[in-house]
């Protein structure tokens, strides 16, 4: 066998793998994208909920305070907004392969 066949039949294989590098590398950019876009959300989430907690309270506060203040229509706005959270729970990761 020459030296030219050989190339001629590893040449198209080398291409292949070349190619597929790149398209994993093009992956593993766009993960650690959706990462960081996932953190960001998680702590978007994480500020929400301790807003809504603390509106929570202050209802609370106020109605211990001033107990002939009628809150009602707030703390259905408050209840609302936590069961929005309660119909989003947080997804389960993926289960990894072979597991």
């Amino acid at each position: 066998m020459s030296h030219r066949t050989d190339r001629r039949r590893w040449f198209p294989r080398l291409v292949r793998l070349r190619d597929l590098a790149r398209s994993l590398n093009h992956l593993h950019r766009k993960v650690d994208h959706l990462m960081a876009t996932q953190a960001d959300l998680d702590a978007l989430v994480s500020r929400i909920d301790t807003a809504v907690a603390g509106i929570r309270q202050d209802i609370a506060d106020i109605k211990a305070a001033h107990p002939e203040i009628d809150l009602s229509g707030l703390e259905e706005r408050v209840a609302g907004l936590e069961g929005l959270d309660a119909e989003n729970p947080t997804a389960e990761p993926p289960a990894e392969p072979g597991e």
